[in-house]
């Protein structure tokens, strides 16, 4: 009796068990089947390196997470009729969720893709914190990019690429240091001592005519403290003598003023 009993309880558990995986499997597929049915895939493609980008990185929308990257290679390993040229640039493949482009109810999801293209957006790398993974980032760059035109025909929509913050530092940078050795800095040098010399013969020169000068311009301040001097003395004699300015002499007294 407790062999049967023992029996039936074990039936009891392996059908337990099997129904628990069946349903886990069953919701694990159709959730897998779900997310699937609700991405779509887009490419891009970079002339520069993608270091920190693999398989799984985030793609984002103006900051939010709208994907991953499902495939990374090179575009000639992906599209046998690209030029020569481009056949080492890389290869991008991400998927996106359709959920969170049903920006209009008469617009797929490829088609909202498309229409933003067209107002400009494009794709960088952009570096994750100091993790060293990098991300892609979907957005509008400002200014005019150098469009670059792909040879072959893409199987996605296609989202042009734009360089990276880091890079457009360094494109700079060794722009500054392509004219700095264009420059001729011994040139430059002969140039600063020639203005150099021309500044100390000019204030020689000025020195000289002061020097030269010096006894006339004494002169010419001596008569300026004359003449401030002598008008002085007239405005004491007019202030003492008002009628000295109608008189040109001081009249002699009258026979009857005499004593």
């Amino acid at each position: 009796m407790s062999n049967a009993s023992e029996t039936s309880y074990a039936k009891i558990g392996f059908f337990i068990v099997l129904g628990v995986a069946l349903t886990a499997g069953v919701l694990v597929h159709i959730g897998g089947l779900g997310a699937k049915n609700s991405e779509f895939l887009v490419e891009t493609f970079f002339s520069d390196p993608v270091s920190g980008l693999d398989v799984g990185s985030s793609v984002n929308f103006r900051g939010v997470r709208v994907g991953s990257v499902r495939r990374i290679t090179f575009i000639g390993a992906q599209y046998g009729d690209a030029a020569a040229a481009d056949m080492q640039k890389i290869y991008v493949e991400m998927a996106i969720d359709s959920r969170l482009f049903r920006f209009g109810d008469s617009q797929r999801p490829r088609q909202v893709v498309e229409s933003l293209v067209a107002k400009g957006l494009h794709a960088t790398v952009s570096a994750s914190g100091v993790t060293g993974l990098s991300r892609i980032e979907l957005n509008f760059p400002k200014g005019e990019l150098r469009e670059e035109r792909p040879s072959w025909r893409a199987e996605h929509p296609l989202i042009p690429p734009a360089p990276s913050i880091l890079q457009s530092a360094a494109d700079s940078a060794t722009q500054v240091l392509n004219q700095l050795n264009k420059m001729d800095f011994a040139a430059a040098y002969s140039n600063l001592l020639a203005i150099a010399q021309s500044a100390g013969t000019t204030l020689d020169n000025f020195n000289t005519v002061l020097t030269g000068e010096q006894g006339g311009i004494s002169e010419i301040v001596q008569n300026v403290l004359d003449a401030s001097v002598a008008i002085r003395d007239f405005a004491e004699q007019i202030r003492s003598n008002p009628s000295s300015l109608l008189r040109s002499s001081t009249p002699n007294e009258l026979p009857e003023t005499k004593r």
